[in-house]
């Protein structure tokens, strides 16, 4: 397939002209470069791929943000960049809320099958084990999530983020539950 063989480039052409296909295939071309490229420049590396996923999120669903085609490369570095240097320095601004070492959320036990108060200790105890494995934001987006049933697109308004890097985060939460409890 010539898209396959060539560099990224004509993908991107042919992704503004709303090809999915060639989407797909330039956002997996890109991603790693775009990641690593956020790294280099100071964020951790899941606030990278929230930038590298937010950015091809708002791509899609505006290509028309792209002027000039030919210039999709530096556009898309100059993208990264600015979203990094827009997380940095709102994370100092909120260095406080940001670093927070622990997102505290009082919950309780309420199982029906659960009589024993020695079983309920129990299962609390299995719960504050997993919430320790989170990052405070993970922690932060299961409560609202989860305990509050809130759709994503409310999560994502109160948590300052996209719809898409909302999904991001609760399925990286939910994938180091899993990987921690096979």
């Amino acid at each position: 397939c010539y898209l396959l063989t060539q560099i990224s480039l004509p993908c991107g052409k042919l992704f503004v002209n709303k090809n999915d296909e060639a989407f797909i295939l330039f956002y997996k071309q890109q991603y790693s470069k775009l990641c690593g490229y956020a790294i280099n420049c100071g964020v951790n590396v899941e606030s990278a791929q929230d930038i590298v996923q937010e950015l091809f999120a708002k791509l899609y669903s505006k290509p028309f943000l792209i002027k000039n085609a030919d210039t999709l490369q530096s556009f898309l570095f100059t993208s990264v960049r600015n979203a990094t240097v827009n997380w940095l320095t709102y994370s100092s601004r909120n260095e406080n809320v940001q670093n927070m070492e622990i997102f505290n959320f009082d919950y309780t036990v309420e199982i029906t099958d659960v009589e024993d108060a020695e079983e309920r200790k129990v299962l609390k105890e299995k719960v504050d084990k997993v919430l320790r494995l989170l990052t405070p934001r993970q922690k932060e987006m299961i409560y609202l999530r989860f305990l509050h049933e809130m759709e994503y697109e409310e999560v994502a308004g109160i948590m300052g983020l996209s719809e898409q890097a909302a999904r991001n985060l609760t399925y990286r939460a939910i994938k180091k539950i899993r990987k921690e409890y096979k």
